[in-house]
């Protein structure tokens, strides 16, 4: 994890005066080397933004430890009707299976995959600033929370279509178990089993893409915005085999944002709990005279 990390955060971490530095020890290389150098900056704000981690196989290991237990408790509660998915097992991981699984790098199972959700909004953030924001975006700290989390016990036949997930931000899916696929009735196409990521992207733009198709390998962990369209294709295996992944949804909040709405809410609490103030200029006490009323 912490390799990860390094190297994720490494040009966050960058102060303005070391990459100024780095900048110019740049130019000097180029100009001894007697080529121009240009500034350029690739900004890319409107795009949603995928992206694929390989797991660690102390994750995968401690997943599939995970998701056995579950799969073999009979009062296991299934998530399906809340999912798009043509799939009959969909049971619902409580999240202290995953906070009490620990890991050798320290902390949890748990800890791990939030550590990874963290950075991607990381990255996000700094991929849409411009280079004047950077330092600004940087040091930002998030906030992530994990919200349903449930596997996907996926066998022949089964499918999700086109959905999207909603009441959260960011989704993910990691994939423990993928048996080999019979192949496809057009294997030129090979869509059997792959996951279909569809943006909003213009189909005939030719530097941009709408669609991502993927088939995935154990370890393979995908990070992407609740509301990116995705679907999953069937398979067919010789054995009728179990592809097993797993998905949890997630929200996240910056931290200073997070601790402004803590103060207004106890603001509002205080509010209500006070007694009404009196209106300025008004009597303590109101009475209606009724010798003028017209009977």
């Amino acid at each position: 994890m912490e390799n990860l990390e390094s190297e994720i955060s490494r040009s966050l971490t960058m102060n303005r005066s070391q990459r100024r530095q780095q900048q110019r020890a740049e130019k000097k290389a180029q100009q001894k080397a007697g080529t121009y150098s240009i500034d350029m900056e690739m900004i890319q704000p409107w795009s949603d933004v995928l992206m694929k981690v390989k797991l660690p196989d102390e994750i995968i290991d401690g997943m599939l430890e995970i998701t056995d237990t579950v799969l073999q408790d009979p009062d296991r509660k299934n998530w399906g009707d809340n999912l798009a998915g043509q799939i009959a097992d969909e049971p619902l991981i409580p999240h202290e299976m995953m906070q009490k699984h620990k890991i050798t790098q320290g902390g949890s199972v748990f800890e791990f995959l939030m550590n990874v959700v963290g950075e991607y909004i990381k990255q996000c953030t700094f991929q849409q600033a411009t280079q004047q924001d950077h330092d600004k975006v940087a040091g930002i700290q998030w906030l992530t929370q994990m919200k349903s989390a449930w596997i996907v016990s996926q066998w022949e036949g089964e499918y999700n279509p086109i959905h999207i997930h909603t009441e959260c931000s960011l989704s993910t899916v990691m994939y423990l178990k993928v048996p080999e696929f019979l192949p496809s009735t057009k294997p030129e196409r090979d869509d059997d089993g792959c996951i279909m990521f569809i943006g909003a992207g213009h189909q005939n733009a030719r530097l941009t893409r709408n669609i991502v198709k993927h088939k995935p390998k154990v370890g393979d962990f995908f990070i992407f915005p609740a509301h990116l369209q995705h679907c999953v294709y069937p398979f067919k295996t010789e054995d009728d085999q179990e592809r097993r992944s797993v998905s949890f949804n997630a929200d996240f909040i910056a931290k200073h944002q997070f601790e402004k709405q803590q103060q207004m809410m106890q603001q509002q609490q205080q509010q209500q709990q006070a007694p009404p103030k009196p209106l300025a200029g008004a009597p303590e006490k109101l009475t209606i005279n009724t010798d003028n009323l017209i009977p």
